[in-house]
């Protein structure tokens, strides 16, 4: 809570000297005033905080298809072939082509380095995809048929949203109310009333941090689904608020 403080201060000096006869001419330095007036409007301020926590509506997992061979025709080759089955059978899960993203493709020679000179030993193709599942239900049998099919490697599997507004402006709503409810707090504690809102600051943009975990290609020799466990996400907010005391005056 912030109390006005009024404060005036007025210095004044004067000097006079008068001289007779042969003494130095008479002199007087000017009056000299000072006046501050220091001001801090009333009111009281408060810091809102929320988490939310979201239930998440897609699964991101990036598969990877790597293979290696002497000759790079045949690394190239067998890599495509590879790649094509898995995206058939990521559409056969129900993925669709605009849930499907491509995210490097790299052809590396290969040497053995326990050698000098390295002599070149073959080349590894790898290629890397990102796909979104938006049936978390269907998301452990998806990412099985891709290994199945040929994926090398399973990770980056991240739980997220959609719509990250909807719940950012959810837990943003949350943060404002919590500080209304300190100002109200804080305001009853001192006897006094709140009045007009002053401001309203965000701490920052709202903040999640979406749920992620790896795991390695294989599932596809286990008898049962690989089971994936959605997690909630959790949406924080921070605002600053204030809001002027009533003075009860009209």
């Amino acid at each position: 809570m912030r109390v006005s403080y009024i404060s005036a201060t007025l210095v004044a000096a004067s000097v006079f000297t008068a001289g007779l006869g042969s003494l130095t001419p008479a002199s007087a330095a000017p009056i000299r005033s000072v006046d501050r007036l220091v001001m801090q409007s009333e009111g009281i301020t408060s810091h809102g905080h929320a988490e939310t926590k979201v239930k998440p509506d897609v699964l991101r997992a990036t598969l990877g298809v790597t293979t290696i061979s002497r000759n790079q025709a045949d690394a190239v080759s067998s890599n495509a072939a590879r790649v094509k089955a898995v995206l058939a059978a990521l559409h056969a899960g129900g993925v669709t082509d605009k849930d499907i993203q491509t995210q490097y493709y790299t052809v590396q020679p290969q040497y053995d380095y326990k050698k000098s000179p390295a002599p070149l030993t073959g080349y590894q193709v790898s290629n890397s995809i990102q796909v979104t599942i938006r049936d978390l239900t269907k998301g452990g049998v998806i990412i099985d048929q891709a290994t199945k099919a040929g994926a090398t490697d399973v990770n980056g599997l991240t739980f997220d949203l959609s719509d990250r507004k909807k719940a950012e402006g959810a837990a943003l709503v949350a943060a404002v109310a919590n500080a209304r409810s300190k100002a109200d707090l804080m305001a009853g504690a001192s006897g006094v009333s709140l009045g007009r809102l002053i401001s309203l600051d965000e701490g920052g943009a709202p903040t999640y941090q979406p749920v992620m975990f790896n795991m390695r290609a294989g599932a596809s020799d286990a008898a049962e689904t690989t089971p994936i466990v959605p997690q909630e996400i959790v949406v924080t907010a921070d605002v600053t608020i204030v809001y002027d005391i009533d003075s009860g005056t009209k």
